[in-house]
């Protein structure tokens, strides 16, 4: 079953490069990622793993 999802996603990945092409693809790509990272969601989630290990660390040391 996680194999048909897999040849399935990498169908649709190929075939969005082909209907937009290499560098609108990766263009749209990175624009994602800009928004993922710029997310509250994840600044708030990365703040919160960062006390957290900064908090293991100094309790080992």
């Amino acid at each position: 079953m996680s194999t048909l999802i897999i040849i399935f996603l990498i169908a649709v990945i190929i075939l969005a490069i082909i209907g937009m092409g290499w560098s609108n693809f990766l263009a749209s790509v990175f624009n994602g990622i800009e928004k993922v990272k710029n997310s509250p969601l994840v600044k708030n989630i990365t703040e919160t793993s960062k006390t957290e290990v900064n908090k293991i660390v100094n309790s080992n040391g």
